[in-house]
C-alpha cells in the first residue's frame, strides 16, 4: 500500500547515517586495535591513517542523524513515532531541543555527538597514546551506534531506530487508522512534551550533563591505555586537566539538574535523593576521589593502582546509571526515569564490555603498576588524600546500595534465590531522605575537615610544628564564625532527635572550617598567588555547597500551616507522600495568613497554546505591629491539569531574597465546573435581631448592628439607594475570628435585592433578604456547602541562605577551570623542556 502524505526522505536520510555512524565505529575500533598490537611503524602508521578517517566519518554521520532528527521535529512530521511522541504544533520553539533529547534516543544521540568532538580533540592532542586511547573510544561510539540501529541482528533486535514510522511501531501496527492510504489526513497533532521538561533549564542541563558523561570515558581511556600498553606512567600527565574537566563538567550538570528540580518540580527542593539524581552523583564522587590519589601519585608515586581502580569504576557507574534510567527498572522508585524500550539486555551488554576487561587487566597487571613501597607518613598529604578517596568511596557503596534495591529485587527474582529462601522484595527506605542523610552527614564531616587541613599538609612528611603553626588561624575563624551561627541564628532542627542535631552542628563547623581554612591557605601558603590557587577556589567552594545545603535544609520552614485543619488526613492520595498538615487551602479572594505573609489567591489563567495553568498569588507583608503593609509581589506557580486523570503536575515559583527563597508550587486543585454544578446545599431561614446569634457546624456568627452604609466587594451603589448591611461576627471553633456583612437594598423605590456574602474557609454563604421593622428582626439566610468551587491548596516553604549553595557551586566550578587552566599551562611547560627521568621506587 502507497501511504499518502509521507515525508520519507529525512527518515530515511537519518536511518542511513545511523547505520554509516556503526560502520566507520567499527573501522575506527578494528584499524585503531590494530595500530596497537602491529609492530611495524610503516603498517602501524597506515592502520593508523584508516581509524582516523573512519572516526571523522562516523563524527559527521553522528552530527547528520542529529540533523535529521531535528529536521523531522521541527517540522512537525508526525508520521514519525519519535516527533508525535515528543512535539505539537504548539510547542514553543526553544523547547523542539527538550524534545530531541527527551526520550532514549536521542538522549544516546547527544552523548554520540559529545563522544565525537571529544575523540576528534584527542586525535589531535593525545600523540603516543593516540591508538590504545582511540581504541576504547571508539569501541564507546560503537555501542552508541547500536543503540540508534532498530534493526534485528540473529533475531534480536539492536537498538531503537528514531526515524521509525508511527504506523511501523509494532504497539500501531494492526490499528484500524494505519490500514488506510491517506491515514495522516486523520493526525493533525503530535502528544506533545511533557510539561515537567518544558522549561529552560531543560534546554541547558542535558547538553552540559551529557558532556560531563562523555567525558568520564577520557581517564577511563587513558587509565586502559596504560595497562593495555605496560606504559604504565606515560599517560599520568596529559590525563589530569582532563580529570579536572570530567569532574567539573559532570559536576556542573549534577547542579543544574539540582536547580531544574528546585525550579520546575515539586521536590520540596533541590536535592531528593531521587534515584536518578543519585546515579550521576556516584561517579562523580568516584571520580573526585580518583583526581585526588593521582594528586598523590604525581607527587609521591603512591597510589596508581588506587587511582587505575577509581577512574575503571567511575567510567562503569556512568554505564550502570544508564543503565538504570533507561532500562525501566527505577520506574516505580524515580520520577524522572525512561520507561523500558526493551534494550536492557543491550544496556547490560554495554556495561559488561568495558567492566571485565578493565578489571581484569588491573587484576592480571597489579604486580607491574608502579608505586612506593615506602610506608607514606600520617603526617603527609598523601596519605590523607587516599583516607578522603576511601570516605568517597564509602559514600558513593552506600548510595549505590539503596538506590539499587529495585535491582537487588529483580536479581533475587532471577537467580530464584527469593523463592528458594522464601524471601519477600527489599522495601525501600520509607524515610528517604533520613536514610541518606543520616550517614552522609558524618561522611560530609569528614570531607569538610580534610579539606581544611589536608593542604597544610606537605608530600611525603610535615614538620609538627610547621603543621600547628599554620592550621591555627583558621581553626579559631572556624570555631568563632560557629559559634556566632549557633548564637544569633540557632539550628533547632530536631525532627530525628538530638544526635542528629549535633551532627549538624558539627557538620557546620566542618563546612565553614573549609572555607577559612583554604581562603587562609591561598595568602599563607601560596602566598597570595591566585594563578596557583585553583585548589583552594574548588574547596572554597565545596565548603559554601556543604554550608548552604545544610543551612537552608536545616532551617527550612514550612510556612504552610493549616492551622484551621481544612484538609482532612485523606485529602491527598498515599502516593503523593503530602503531609495535610503542611499544605493550606486559599479559597478565592480570601486573604490568608501564612508565615509573615498574607496571602490571596486572584485567579488562575492559561497562555494562548500553553497547557499549563498559571495561578495568581498576591503576597503582602504587613509591619506586626501598625499592620502596615511593608512589601507586595505576586507569584505565579503553575500546574498541568489533567482532567481525565485527575492528576496535577505543578511547577514552583519562588520569590528570591538575597538571605532566603519563599519556594511555593500548587499541591491540588478543584475542577471549579464540577464542582459548582454538583452543589445543591439549600439556604436555610433565620429570623433574628441585633444580638443574636445562628449556629452552624464550626462556630456561630452573632449581628452585632446594622450598618446604613454598607461595603461589600459585590456591591456597587447607585445614587437613589437604600442599603443596609448585617454586621455579622464569625468566631470558629479554633478560636478562629472573621466578618461577614450581606447587603439588603431597594433600588429604583420598588426593586429588592440581596448581595450575599461568603466565607470560603468555612464553606459558609450568608444572605439579608428581609427587613422586619414590627418585630426588630432581619432574615438571614445561611449555606453551609460541602466544598468549595473555586480554591487551590498550596505548599510554602522558605528556604534560608539558599543562595550560599548555587554561589559554592559557582566557585567551585571556577576554582576548577582555574586548575585545569595551571595544569595545562604547565604541562605544555615540562613538553618543551627537556625531559629527564626519575626513579620511581618499585
Amino acid at each position: 500500500m502507497k501511504f499518502e502524505g509521507e515525508h520519507l526522505l529525512p527518515g530515511q536520510l537519518g536511518h542511513f547515517f545511523a547505520i554509516l555512524a556503526f560502520v566507520a565505529s567499527l573501522v575506527a575500533t578494528i584499524s585503531y586495535y590494530n595500530a596497537v598490537k602491529v609492530k611495524e611503524p610503516l603498517v602501524r602508521d597506515s592502520w593508523k591513517k584508516l581509524a582516523r578517517w573512519a572516526f571523522v566519518i562516523q563524527s559527521a554521520a553522528v552530527i547528520a542523524v542529529f540533523s535529521c532528527l531535528f529536521y523531522i521535529l521541527s517540522h512537525h512530521y508526525f508520521e514519525y513515532k519519535y516527533a508525535w511522541r515528543n512535539t505539537s504544533r504548539d510547542l514553543p520553539t526553544q523547547y523542539l531541543f527538550s524534545s530531541l533529547w527527551s526520550d532514549q534516543e536521542g538522549s544516546f544521540l547527544l552523548w554520540s555527538i559529545w563522544n565525537s568532538i571529544l575523540g576528534i580533540i584527542l586525535i589531535r592532542t593525545s600523540k603516543n597514546l593516540e591508538a590504545p586511547v582511540m581504541t576504547v573510544f571508539s569501541l564507546a561510539q560503537l555501542i552508541m551506534a547500536s543503540m540508534l540501529l532498530g534493526i534485528f541482528i540473529l533475531g534480536y533486535k539492536v537498538g531503537s531506530n528514531p526515524f521509525m514510522l508511527l504506523r511501523q511501531a509494532p504497539e500501531n501496527q494492526a490499528a484500524p487508522i494505519f490500514q488506510e492510504a491517506n491515514y495522516m489526513q486523520h493526525i493533525h497533532d503530535g502528544n506533545g512534551l511533557n510539561v515537567t521538561l518544558q522549561n529552560y533549564w531543560m534546554v541547558i542541563h542535558p547538553p552540559v550533563l551529557f558532556l560531563g558523561f562523555a567525558s568520564m570515558i577520557i581517564p577511563f581511556a587513558f587509565a586502559f591505555a596504560g595497562l593495555w600498553t605496560r606504559d604504565y606512567t606515560g599517560w599520568v600527565k596529559p590525563v589530569l586537566p582532563w580529570t579536572l574537566f570530567a569532574v567539573a563538567l559532570l559536576g556542573t550538570g549534577i547542579m543544574m539538574g539540582a536547580a531544574w528540580a528546585y525550579e520546575s518540580l515539586n521536590f520540596g527542593g533541590y536535592w531528593a535523593w531521587d534515584p536518578v539524581e543519585n546515579a550521576s552523583l556516584v561517579p562523580w564522587l568516584t571520580m573526585v576521589a580518583g583526581l585526588h590519589t593521582l594528586l598523590a601519585y604525581k607527587h609521591t608515586g603512591h597510589a596508581l593502582k588506587s587511582t587505575v581502580f577509581f577512574f575503571f569504576i567511575s567510567y562503569v557507574l556512568i554505564l550502570y546509571s544508564s543503565f538504570l534510567t533507561k532500562s525501566g527498572v527505577l520506574g516505580d522508585t524515580s520520577v524522572h526515569s525512561f520507561t523500558d524500550m526493551g534494550m536492557t539486555a543491550q544496556l547490560l551488554f554495554s556495561m559488561l564490555v568495558f567492566t571485565i576487561p578493565s578489571i581484569f587487566l588491573l587484576i592480571a597487571r597489579r604486580k607491574e603498576i608502579p608505586g612506593n613501597n615506602k610506608e607514606e607518613s600520617t603526617y603527609s598529604r598523601e596519605f590523607w588524600l587516599f583516607v578522603g578517596s576511601l570516605i568517597l568511596l564509602i559514600a558513593a557503596i552506600q548510595i549505590t546500595f539503596t538506590t539499587s534495591i529495585p535491582v537487588w529485587n529483580k536479581l533475587l527474582s532471577f537467580t530464584g534465590l527469593k523463592g528458594l529462601f522464601k524471601m519477600d522484595d527489599i522495601a525501600p527506605p520509607s524515610d528517604v531522605m533520613f536514610h541518606y542523610n543520616k550517614i552522609q552527614i558524618w561522611i560530609a564531616i569528614v570531607l569538610g575537615v580534610l579539606t581544611a587541613v589536608v593542604q597544610f599538609l606537605k608530600y611525603k612528611d610535615t614538620p609538627k610544628g610547621f603543621f600547628t603553626r599554620k592550621i591555627w588561624v583558621p581553626t579559631v575563624l572556624a570555631v568563632v564564625f560557629t559559634a556566632l551561627i549557633a548564637w544569633k541564628g540557632p539550628i533547632t532542627y530536631d525532627n530525628y532527635g538530638a544526635g542528629f542535631l549535633t551532627a549538624i552542628y558539627i557538620m557546620l563547623f566542618a563546612s565553614i572550617y573549609a572555607i577559612t581554612a583554604n581562603f587562609t591557605y591561598i595568602f599563607s601558603g601560596l602566598k597570595g598567588k591566585l594563578k596557583n590557587a585553583g585548589a583552594s577556589v574548588a574547596h572554597i567552594g565545596f565548603g559554601m555547597v556543604l554550608l548552604g545545603a545544610l543551612i537552608s535544609s536545616s532551617k527550612m520552614e514550612v510556612i504552610s500551616i493549616d492551622r484551621m485543619k481544612m484538609l482532612n488526613d485523606g485529602f491527598f492520595r498515599k502516593e503523593s507522600k503530602q503531609n495535610p498538615r503542611e499544605n493550606i487551602m486559599l479559597p478565592k479572594d480570601v486573604q490568608v495568613q501564612m508565615g509573615d505573609y498574607h496571602v490571596t489567591y486572584v485567579g488562575d489563567s492559561t497562555a494562548k497554546g500553553d497547557p499549563k495553568t498559571y495561578y495568581v498569588m498576591h503576597y503582602e507583608r504587613k509591619d506586626k505591629t501598625t499592620g502596615e503593609v511593608k512589601e507586595r509581589f505576586t507569584l505565579y506557580p503553575d500546574a498541568f491539569v489533567n482532567r481525565k486523570e485527575n492528576a496535577l503536575s505543578s511547577n514552583p515559583a519562588s520569590k528570591h531574597y538575597l538571605t532566603r527563597d519563599i519556594f511555593t508550587y500548587v499541591s491540588a486543585a478543584p475542577n471549579k465546573a464540577e464542582a459548582a454544578a454538583a452543589d445543591t446545599t439549600a439556604y436555610v431561614a433565620h429570623e433574628i435581631k441585633v444580638g443574636d446569634s445562628i449556629f452552624f457546624s464550626k462556630g456561630f456568627m452573632v449581628l452585632k448592628a446594622l450598618e446604613p452604609a454598607p461595603k461589600n466587594k459585590n456591591y456597587v451603589a447607585e445614587k437613589n439607594d437604600l442599603a443596609v448591611g448585617a454586621k455579622l461576627e464569625v468566631h470558629t471553633q479554633t478560636d478562629d475570628h472573621f466578618n461577614l456583612q450581606p447587603i439588603y437594598f431597594i433600588r429604583d423605590s420598588s426593586y429588592q435585592y440581596s448581595v450575599e456574602d461568603t466565607l470560603a474557609p468555612l464553606n459558609l454563604s450568608v444572605r439579608f433578604t428581609k427587613i422586619m421593622p414590627a418585630e426588630n428582626k432581619v432574615e438571614l439566610k445561611v449555606k453551609e456547602t460541602a466544598g468549595f468551587s473555586d480554591y487551590v491548596v498550596m505548599k510554602a516553604l522558605v528556604f534560608p541562605y539558599i543562595n550560599v549553595l548555587w554561589l559554592g557551586v559557582i566557585i567551585t566550578i571556577v576554582g576548577t577551570g582555574m586548575s585545569i587552566v595551571q595544569r595545562t599551562r604547565k604541562s605544555e611547560r615540562n613538553s618543551k623542556a627537556p625531559t629527564k627521568k626519575t626513579p620511581v621506587n618499585i
